[in-house]
């Protein structure tokens, strides 16, 4: 039976913790290798790992000096020994059949990579992500990439799917970015080349945490920005993936002019910004080469000419 490597990455989360970790250890599938990476949390979360890790032998433990989400999945990578890899965030859980469910699928379609649904979890009611509908659907790299684009089945995170581990060897997460998956979720799509989504509600996302990275905006947020921007060059680059470059264009630069707006609203000024605007105005060509829609293509030359806020502007036809 094939091993799957589990890694969760652990920072201050002990109110969550023994919660999502269980979840694993009650999984159908029992062949199972489960990684806490304690990311050099200040709580009791370290503590707690090697509690739970007492309990169950399939348990191991790291414990490491602060890096960030990327850093420590990267530090679960490094470490696994399983033929598969899955992803787990320490405030979120897993229903029972999930893993079984991935690696048969993964199997019985001989595919690289596969994904569920799931559900948000809020603190006042529960909504499912999909129609749940229970049809399994078999894509190529170029096809997940664009639903990723469509944000309808495919997802680009990285925490409701099981990777075959060949795939993932030369992809690492970024660290120091916030939206670190929608800098690799389409490389492991790539990798795989054929990928598998069953319509299937089996992972919970926790929406309640007011403390949560995904709570508000701030100025890390542009890293969406230069995810795009790497990700187009990645696609200008993929003969195969030519048919997804104008509607990526038009995505590119909505999650560009809404995130300038929101710095605009909320005086956010800085370092990441220019980064942002730099790459943006370096990307112009290519851009309106593509057949992006006219409000950003006035919005791109209100960039270059009058600056961020002028460019919300024209953006929003004002």
């Amino acid at each position: 039976m094939d091993k799957i490597s589990v890694i969760i990455p652990v920072y201050k989360v002990e109110n969550y913790l023994e919660r999502c970790v269980r979840s694993v250890c009650n999984q159908t599938y029992p062949e199972l290798e489960i990684l806490l990476i304690d990311d050099g949390s200040p709580d009791r979360s370290g503590e707690i790992c090697d509690v739970l890790a007492g309990q169950d032998a399939r348990i191991r433990v790291i414990h490491k000096s602060n890096g960030g989400l990327s850093d420590a999945r990267n530090t679960g990578m490094d470490a696994a020994t399983g033929a598969y890899l899955a992803f787990v965030d320490s405030d979120d859980w897993i229903d029972p059949l999930m893993l079984e469910l991935l690696h048969r699928l993964c199997c019985e379609y001989n595919v690289g990579l596969a994904e569920c649904s799931y559900r948000n979890i809020y603190s006042n009611c529960i909504k499912e992500e999909t129609t749940c509908s229970g049809k399994i659907i078999k894509a190529t790299a170029a096809e997940a990439i664009e639903g990723n684009l469509d944000w309808k089945l495919f997802k680009p995170v990285a925490w409701n799917k099981l990777y075959r581990a060949e795939i993932t060897k030369n992809i690492r997460f970024p660290v120091g970015k916030l939206h670190e998956d929608e800098f690799t979720t389409h490389k492991f799509y790539i990798e795989a080349k054929d990928v598998i989504y069953a319509d299937v509600s089996a992972y919970n996302y926790d929406r309640s945490r007011e403390d949560s990275i995904t709570a508000k905006f701030h100025a890390k947020n542009l890293d969406a920005c230069q995810a795009f921007h790497e990700k187009m060059h990645l696609v200008l680059e993929t003969p195969a993936l030519s048919s997804i470059l104008g509607k990526l264009c038009n995505v590119y630069c909505y999650t560009l002019f809404s995130s300038l707006e929101k710095c605009v609203n909320a005086g956010i000024m800085g370092k990441e910004l220019e980064r942002t605007v730099k790459d943006a105005l370096e990307d112009r060509t290519i851009l309106e080469k593509q057949s992006i829609e006219d409000c950003y293509r006035r919005a791109l030359d209100a960039l270059d000419e009058k600056g961020v806020k002028a460019s919300v502007q024209a953006w929003r036809g004002k």
